[in-house]
């Protein structure tokens, strides 16, 4: 049902991402008009250059992030207002199939089916159009040190639970941002949380290596956000050094999505409010830069009555640490994130002191062929132990690794097609029942067989 509600949904934004893009173009037609009288008298002026126009690009040293935000005004004397409006769209649809990991550990003498990240990811075994990501964004520049910006999406996840639970249109993001100083600013609303490499470009499908950010790190909902209500501020300490540091600092409350492995009935909304920094250091190296970050978070509802109890707060604390070197035509990037959590009661395990760590980590390679032609490959790791005192012995478990290759080719910075497939291993868990000192429960582990999944994509973006 949801399906069907989002489909009208994304026609509509299509239309209106197209009809942006029209505006667009008409606007920068409007300009060009005014430039080609203007230089009518003047023999030696060029054109800008298609990077220039682009909007949003990798760039030829494949750093991802986006191009200038704040590109020279438009001819205020022709178009008024509309010089201080930028619209920028971004829209990725995609084509996804999955094989299923097997040899699963049977769950009350029956096959448990896909795991908790192929739940998420909501990739069936017969395929799916039904995978797609559309983000409209308007910002608007009220003064040289005062803009507002403002971002809608619309998105399907396939057969993810999580779709359900998404409005057919999101605000993704509604911010003020003021600069305070040259190299400090503050921004108040729903604002992207500074996160590690990705966070901040999720929809913007034209400058991301894959269909998506690495999955295990930055996940879809149960660990992670892309935007907290509240506050950021920023800051650049040493900016005329070689070893410039950008700092930024939030604190505010956000909605996230938590499964649990007991499938899509326990699909829920739980409520977080922390705060967290992030830092990154450049380097005397060009495009390459080190990057550090730390996040506190109390949550409540939720999986509550399955992960805790109803009513309680559950605390995490969350770290990781980034390395990015973007150069011409060599790219590599690697993040290394722990999520821990204090110990509490767990109904489902019966357990008033379950306590577990999760290690997310991966490293990302890519080599640019050509302007257009580039490959990358890439390997994510979760790893995660589990104590109770419940159980005989705390364990580890290898809960997936993820092996990738992409191909990307560039029609030009602002139409990208991409193809990319996985192969996915992991150790599976369960428990047995011991009798031999009261009753405990004593966990094993089980490898499961190789699944895959395969996503062929075409991003666009003005």
């Amino acid at each position: 049902m949801a399906s069907l509600l989002r489909a009208p949904i994304a026609a509509v934004l299509i239309s209106v991402f197209l009809a942006s893009s029209g505006l667009a173009s008409a606007l920068a037609d409007e300009v060009s008009d005014d430039m080609d009288s203007a230089a009518a008298s003047d023999t030696t002026s060029e054109a800008p250059s298609d990077e220039a126009s682009a909007g949003h690009s990798g760039g030829d040293d494949g750093a991802v992030q986006a191009a200038d935000p704040s590109p020279a005004p438009l001819p205020s004397r022709n178009l008024g207002n509309l010089s201080k409006l930028q619209i920028h769209g971004f829209l990725t649809q995609a084509f996804a199939t999955a094989d299923f990991v097997g040899d699963r550990i049977p769950f009350n003498g029956q096959d448990p089916g896909p795991t908790f990240n192929e739940v998420a990811l909501g990739i069936p075994e017969d395929g799916t159009f039904e995978y797609w990501n559309i983000a409209l964004q308007f910002r608007y520049e009220i003064t040289s040190r005062d803009i507002m910006v403002v971002q809608f999406s619309s998105r399907a996840l396939g057969d993810s639970p999580i779709g359900n639970l998404e409005d057919e249109v999101e605000l993704d993001w509604a911010f003020y941002e003021r600069r305070l100083a040259d190299h400090t600013s503050v921004k108040v609303g729903r604002v992207q949380i500074p996160l590690g490499i990705f966070n901040e470009i999720r929809d913007v499908g034209t400058i991301l290596p894959f269909y998506r950010p690495p999955f295990l790190f930055y996940r879809e909902g149960t660990f992670t956000n892309e935007t907290v209500d509240g506050v950021v501020l920023s800051h650049t300490f040493w900016p005329e050094s070689d070893w410039s540091l950008e700092s930024d600092f939030f604190i505010g409350n956000w909605e996230t999505f938590e499964l649990t492995p007991l499938g899509e009935s326990n699909a829920t909304i739980a409520k977080d409010e922390g705060f967290g920094t992030q830092l990154w250091l450049n380097t005397p190296i060009p495009s390459l830069r080190l990057g550090y970050g730390i996040h506190w978070r109390d949550r409540t509802g939720g999986a509550e009555g399955v992960i805790r109890l109803p009513g309680s707060t559950t605390s995490f604390l969350d770290w990781y640490a980034s390395i990015e070197a973007a150069f011409e035509k060599f790219v590599l990037r690697a993040e290394w994130r722990q999520f821990s959590a204090d110990p509490e009661v767990s109904p489902v395990l019966s357990a008033t002191d379950f306590f577990s760590n999760i290690d997310n980590y991966y490293i990302h390679m890519g080599y640019h062929f050509t302007e257009r032609f580039r490959v990358y490959a890439q390997y994510e790791v979760s790893d995660s132990s589990l104590h109770a005192s419940i159980f005989t012995h705390g364990f580890d478990v290898s809960l997936e690794q993820d092996v990738a290759v992409a191909v990307n080719y560039l029609f030009s910075p602002n139409l990208v097609l991409k193809a990319e497939h996985h192969i996915v291993k992991g150790e599976d868990f369960s428990f047995v029942p011991d009798f031999s000192n009261g009753f405990r429960l004593d966990p094993f582990t089980q490898d499961m067989s190789d699944g895959s999944r395969t996503i062929v994509s075409l991003s666009v973006s003005f």
